[in-house]
């Protein structure tokens, strides 16, 4: 179970930051990068930046991570 957390835990901390950098760059170049998460159908938008996105998958890739190392 370890190694399982350990490298769910890399991967989900690399894909995070790697977005977080994406978003950046993305906004150096003048790119509103978001993601939509309402209903267009129903005219609804929850615009939500990418930046937020990767920092939520980041925040669970460490806390995987802190996990592998309590369980050891």
């Amino acid at each position: 179970m370890r190694k399982a957390f350990f490298w769910s835990g890399s991967v989900l901390l690399g894909l995070g930051l790697t977005v977080v950098i994406a978003s950046l760059v993305m906004t150096y170049m003048g790119v509103n990068a978001s993601y939509n998460f309402g209903d267009p159908a129903k005219f609804q938008f929850v615009l939500v930046p990418f930046w937020q996105i990767g920092l939520g998958v980041a925040a669970i890739g460490g806390l995987c991570l802190a996990a592998s190392r309590s369980l050891g």
